[in-house]
Formats: C-alpha cells, structure tokens, sequence
C-alpha cells in the first residue's frame, strides 16, 4: 500500500498543478472582457481617431493614349465610347467579377463529383522503459487511398447549384448594366462639354457686343453727346462680360478633363469634338408608359435585381435541406510497411447514412438567415423598379420639356439679335440710351445661353431615358489604325 501511494504522488500533484492552472485561466478569462486582445488597436472609444498601420499609396493608374490615327479629327460620340469601354477600370472589375461568379458555379457542380484523396502518415518511435532501457526503433509507413462519393442528399447539391445559376445570371446583367452605366457618364460628359463650348461662344459674342457698345459710348461722349454715366455702364458690362467668359474658359477646362477621365485618357488630354448642332430635332415616338414597361423587360440593373430573387430562393431551399440525411459511398486501400515486419495491405468499402440529429441551432439560424437574404432581396428589387420608373418618367418628361423650351429660345434670340441691332443704331444717332443697349444686349446673351441649355438638356434627357430604359449599345468600332 505504501508503494502505490508512493507511485500514486507525482501523479497527484500534477493533477493538483493542472487544475490550478485551469482555475486560474478561468479567473482570468472571466475577468478579461477580451481575453484573445482582438480589441486592441480600437482606439479609446466612439468618436475618436484610430491609429492604423501606414501602407503605401495606390499606383497611379497607367492611363491609355489617344491613338493616333484618332488625333488629328473630331471625335464622335461611338469613338469616345470606345475608348471608355476599353480603358475605364469599371468594366474590367465586372468582368472580373463575372469570372468569379462562374468558377462559384464550378465549385457547387463539383459536389456531384466523387473525391480521391492520398495520405501518407510517416513516423519514427523510440520508447524508453521505467527503468531506463531503450526499445528499438520503429518506422512505419501507412499510406492510404480515399474514395468518397455523395450518394443522395435530398436535394440539397441542386439547390446551391440553382443558386449559384442565378448569382451567375444576376452578374451577366449586372456586367452589362455597368457597361451602360460607363457609357452613360461618357454621354454626360460628351454633351456636357459640347454644351460648355456652345456657352463660350455665347459669352465671347456677348464680350465682342459689350466692346462695341464700349466704342459707341466713348465716340459718343468725345463728341459731346453722352454722359460719363453711358461711358461707365458701358465699362461695367464690359468688365461682366470679361469676367462671365473668364468663368466659362475653367468650366471648360474642367468639363474636358471629365471627358477624357470618362474615356480613360489623361486628363490633360487634347480632344477635338465636333460643333453641337442645336438646330437637330430627335423626336421620341413612344410614350412614358411604354417607356417604363419596356425598362421592366430590358433594364440590365432591374433584371439582375429579379436574379437575385431567385438565387434567394434557391438559397433558402438548400437551407432546408441542409439537415437532411445524406448517403455516401466510401472505399479505402491501405497499405503499412514496419521495420522488422513483412508489410500489410486492407481495403473497405461501404455506405454511410448520416442523420443530423443535433447541431447547436446551426440549421434553425441558416433557415432564418436564408428568410431575411429573400425578404431583403425582393424589397430590393421592389426600390430598383421604383427607382428605374421615376428616372423613365423624369427623363421622358425633361426631354419633352427642353423640345418644347427650344424654339421658344431659338425664336426669343432672333429677336433678341434684330432688337440689339436697332437699339444699337438708335443710340448711335441718339434715340437710345446706354441703358436700353445694355438691357438688348442681356436679353440677346440670356437667349443665346438658353438656347445652348435647352438643346443641351435635349440630348442629356435623351441619354437618361435610353439608360434607364436600358438601350444603350456598345458602338460597333474596330481598333483605330496605329
């Protein structure tokens, strides 16, 4: 007895140790809101900044050149587009991701495949008795040959395969709604800038027309029939004239590095475009309502939004049956080689039936998950058929609104150019004020600039309405010659 209790104490006392140990590490872990420091690096608290690691600034990215074929002619609208879908980093990124979205639908495939495995546990023993005495060594080697194949899972590889078919389906669409949405920001930009250089024009004639009634009143009052107060008026809207074409020169500036931005180009990037014709009248055949129906059938935005419903419902289908049992076929072929033995050889082959009994709750949240991914993705899609109809409908009727705004401001400048000719020779010979030839000259340069914004939200609405309705196509274009 006295042996046993003696061979009995160093066990004992480890015991002891290690239930300390435990005892202590549970005190720790009880007291310590973060025991694992996964909070450490937050910062002291809301509302303050946090200190993070310094990285690199990003590359500047390798913008393309304008070819050169390209440089010595005005560019149209489809050549612009071109460039935009060939260099703009948008469209490489949904591409990339389509890509990705494929190879999720060769990984959900993949489970009707069987699996091989090979392993090959190597290992060296060496045992040393109580009394000090060592064994021989012993070397094993145990290499192994794994088949498993899923039988029957009630369903449950179809759905995710189901699902990953619509996810692939929802980033077709969402690839090309980012085509169109690239496309769109080069129309934008394309007429915006068009419509900035009609603006120039307008304000250089206006500064021509305010030197010239600069002229008249300086001839006038050296001659002794009018005031210094015709000569100041005159001063002032030249200044104003000056300082309205001073403004529009870096709103240009701006606008044509918008446009070489939405082409991909350096911004400071020379682009020859061809004078915006305001006098061209495109007409709109269809109506609001068969607008917004037709947005429903082809707005790419609108149908990934309805793909995605569907990769929901094939999502929550696999979560249903995700704690179903399950069927497999298993086979094995081993070998083991031991030195000082002759090596041995097993296979097996057999069916196994899991029946999940008891995960955690694991199931009941996956199907709650699953609920809410549906719920969220058809209201989802409720706010995207509202969003796309509203754009149809604003599009549809600022377009009808610039059409009808047009001629107006097209027949308000003729007669704004006839009124500032014979106001201007009546002053000449007295008959006018300086007043009056300022008031025609601000009514001629306000016409000339709502004719420009007239024509210009013409074409911008027009461009809205075809991207929201979803029928902008890539420009049929070959590669510029070198």
């Amino acid at each position: 007895m006295k042996n046993q209790c003696a061979y009995r104490g160093p066990w004992m006392r480890a015991l002891r140790l290690s239930a300390g140990l435990c005892f202590l590490l549970a005190a720790t872990t009880g007291q310590a809101a973060d025991p694992l420091g996964t909070y450490n690096g937050l910062g002291q608290g809301a509302g303050r900044l946090i200190a993070v690691p310094d990285m690199p600034p990003p590359p500047m990215p390798l913008s393309a050149v304008l070819p050169p074929a390209w440089r010595d002619h005005a560019l149209s609208l489809a050549e612009i587009s071109w460039l935009a879908l060939r260099n703009n980093p948008r469209t490489y990124a949904a591409w990339a991701q389509l890509q990705a979205q494929a190879a999720l639908l060769g990984q959900a495939r993949s489970a009707w495949w069987p699996t091989l495995s090979l392993s090959v546990p190597l290992q060296r023993r060496r045992t040393t008795t109580a009394a000090g005495y060592a064994l021989p060594q012993q070397d094993t080697a145990s290499p192994n040959l794994s088949l498993s194949f899923l039988i029957w899972d009630f369903g449950h590889r179809s759905a995710l395969i189901d699902q990953a078919k619509a996810n692939l389906q929802a980033s077709e669409l969402t690839q090309n709604a980012t085509v169109q949405s690239v496309l769109y920001g080069v129309q934008q930009a394309y007429y915006t800038l068009l419509g900035e250089r009609a603006l120039l024009e307008a304000y250089q004639a206006a500064l021509d027309e305010s030197k010239q009634a600069l002229t008249a009143a300086e001839a006038l009052h050296r001659a002794g029939q009018a005031t210094v107060s015709d000569l100041y008026q005159a001063r002032a809207a030249l200044a104003q004239a000056q300082a309205n074409l001073a403004m529009a020169e870096q709103t240009l500036t701006g606008d044509e590095g918008a446009l070489a931005s939405a082409a991909g180009l350096p911004l400071n990037t020379p682009i020859r475009l061809a004078a915006l014709d305001v006098t061209a009248s495109p007409r709109m055949m269809q109506s609001v309502e068969a607008l917004m129906q037709a947005a429903l059938a082809a707005n790419p935005g609108l149908r990934s939004a309805q793909y995605q419903v569907s990769a929901a419902h094939a999502g929550l289908s696999a979560a249903n049956r995700s704690d179903l049992p399950t069927l497999s076929l298993g086979a094995d072929q081993g070998w083991h080689a031991q030195n000082g033995f002759g090596p041995t050889q097993q296979y097996s082959l057999g069916i196994t039936l899991t029946v999940p009994l008891f995960t955690g709750f694991q199931h009941t949240y996956q199907v709650a998950e699953a609920h809410a991914q549906l719920a969220q993705a058809r209201a989802s899609l409720e706010s995207i058929v509202n969003t796309t109809q509203l754009s149809v409908w604003q599009a549809y009727y600022a377009f009808r609104s610039a059409t009808l705004a047009l001629p107006s401001a097209m027949a308000q400048q003729e007669n704004a150019a006839k009124a500032l000719a014979a106001v201007q020779a009546q002053y000449r010979v007295g008959l006018a004020t300086m007043q009056d030839f300022l008031s025609a000259q601000s009514v001629l340069s306000s016409a000339r600039v709502a004719v420009v914004r007239d024509a210009i939200n013409r074409y911008l609405a027009l461009a809205g309405l075809s991207n929201a309705v979803g029928t902008v196509m890539p420009p049929a274009l070959g590669a510029p010659a070198p």
